[in-house]
């Protein structure tokens, strides 16, 4: 079928069809950056493209047993290729804590990922070349003249690479220190590199013992019957510019703006870009600036110190799951659950987050701490995350391959899911207003855990390393609601409140204040990073 050819040609082959077809979002990005005008940049364009040829080249040649190499290429072709379709399609880069977020999301959501798109990039520009390649018989020759044929030509090409590199690699290493995501496009380099670091991050994750956090808390005591609910609302990929409270033209915020004792914060900024995350580092209590996933899981968490001082804690998931922070207390995961009125395609909507709430209040019997785990407005398939009767902006795409829809519709169903969690949120304050009716004081807090790119700059979804991150995605909206009977009983001024609501607060401020607001007392509270507390009266 094919003719005998030499693996040294095969090898190169292989290497520039990886290098430059499979690296089309690397050469837009680096064509985009360097602008080309005159022939000295376009020389240094070429002396770019030649390089990373010549060192694909020099890896795969090391490569070049004939069973080896096959299974090489029909592993690397496929993954390559699925790599350059999601950076193509939805403008992200790959890092580890992308390559993270692939490993610990649930197949619910990797099944809104998996596209027409997807599947015939991975299988005609990854399957169908590397089984071709497989089909190529190689020219017959003793181990010895193999070996020093492949030698020479190894040689020859790293003289070339040399000559080449040189005069542009000074260059290279500035456009590279500026514009760190150039190699988080570089495939198959950049899912090689975080996948490495991921695995090696997990190895040294093993944890055999959790240190103890805040062993000294417990609650004040003021003698009073009354019991504390305080709820903290974990939302999904939203984007604080799409909140109406904000300032968004559109009405995103039907039932929320109604709420004339809301609290809301136009300035709060997440921990991270991904769930991974933001939501062990809002639990943590470590602050942004020293979290890192290896200490967060090493570590009790804000739950951990609520339950030890006597406060109930409840996680419900309505998500992929909490990320190792529900760990040590009661869990009710929602997802897959059937519940007849919020049922669409084995998923439930977060309205379910709030049912039995009423209920569970009536026979509340001991302080409690509630969080709720949305799904939010989680892309690419914003259309599944609110009933139909939500759809406010039409027409709103209904692919979750970008490129089938105009952007205009993509952030129709994008603000759909925002309309949708504001009735989430709305629907939950409701409750929580019959509280005191039952003896409860009652609170909320909301924030998302990070936000969500809509095309800016070509840039679809999340994870963007922090550094590199655009505002959408770490601008994060944020509110919080406390019944009269919470304000009374903590001595807090509704007015205060308000007047403190513009400067800049973000995830940091999560643990501090919901022990702030729960009377838990500890070494581990930071009264500063609290968001009630300059609007509470000292304890009597």
């Amino acid at each position: 079928m094919f003719k005998p050819r030499r693996p040294e040609f095969l090898v190169l082959i292989v290497a520039v069809y990886v290098a430059l077809i499979l690296n089309q979002a690397f050469w837009q990005k680096f064509l985009r950056l360097v602008a080309p005008n005159r022939v000295s940049d376009w020389l240094f364009v070429g002396g770019a493209a030649v390089s990373a040829v010549l060192l694909a080249y020099l890896v795969l040649l090391a490569f070049s047993l004939k069973p080896l190499l096959r299974t090489l290429v029909l592993i690397l072709l496929p993954l390559t290729a699925a790599a350059a379709y999601f950076m193509k399609e939805y403008g992200v880069v790959i890092d580890s804590h992308m390559v993270r977020n692939v490993f610990e999301t649930d197949s619910r959501e990797t099944g809104d990922l998996i596209t027409l798109g997807l599947v015939g990039y991975v299988v005609f520009l990854g399957l169908v070349p590397a089984v071709l390649f497989s089909l190529v018989p190689w020219t017959k020759r003793s181990w010895r003249v193999d070996t020093l044929t492949k030698l020479k030509f190894a040689v020859a090409a790293l003289i070339i690479c040399a000559v080449v590199l040189l005069p542009i690699w000074g260059n290279l290493l500035a456009l590279g220190r500026e514009h760190r995501e150039l190699r988080m496009t570089l495939t198959p380099v950049n899912y090689i590199s975080a996948l490495t670091s991921y695995l090696r991050d997990r190895e040294r994750k093993r944890i055999k013992t959790i240190t103890p956090n805040g062993e000294d808390a417990h609650r004040m005591a003021f003698g009073s019957a009354r019991k504390s609910l305080f709820v903290v609302v974990v939302g999904e990929t939203a984007r604080a510019d799409h909140f109406a409270l904000n300032g968004y033209s559109r009405p995103t915020n039907p039932g929320l703006s109604k709420i004339a004792d809301l609290i809301n914060y136009p300035n709060a900024y997440s921990c991270g870009t991904d769930t991974a995350q933001s939501v062990p580092c809002m639990f943590s209590g470590l602050s942004r600036k020293n979290f890192t996933n290896a200490k967060a899981e090493g570590q009790e968490n804000l739950l951990d110190i609520l339950e030890r001082a006597g406060i109930d804690v409840v996680w419900r998931e309505n998500q992929a799951g909490c990320k190792g922070v529900c760990a040590r207390v009661k869990t009710e995961r929602l997802t897959g659950h059937k519940v007849p009125t919020f049922f669409p395609s084995s998923e439930n909507y977060d309205d379910v987050l709030i049912d039995g709430l009423e209920k569970r209040i009536d026979s509340l019997r001991t302080n409690t701490v509630i969080v709720l785990h949305m799904m939010g407005s989680h892309g690419p398939a914003y259309w599944k995350r609110y009933p139909p009767q939500f759809e406010t902006f039409v027409p709103a795409c209904k692919d979750a391959q970008f490129s089938r829809c105009d952007l205009p519709t993509i952030i129709n169903a994008y603000d759909n899911t925002i309309v949708y969690s504001d009735h989430v949120l709305t629907r939950l304050i409701g409750v929580l207003s019959g509280a005191a009716s039952h003896g409860v004081d009652a609170g909320m807090l909301y924030v998302s855990d990070h936000g969500e790119s809509l095309g800016e700059h070509g840039m679809y979804l999340h994870g963007m390393p922090y550094a590199l991150a655009p505002e959408a995605q770490i601008h994060v909206p944020m509110v919080a609601w406390l019944s009269p009977s919470m304000r009374d009983s903590r001595g807090i001024t509704p007015s205060c409140l308000s007047s403190r609501t513009h400067g800049r607060v973000s995830q940091d401020n999560l643990f501090h204040s919901v022990l702030g607001i729960m009377q838990v007392e500890t070494r581990a509270y930071d009264r500063s990073l609290d968001l009630f507390a300059a609007c509470r009266k000292p304890a009597s």
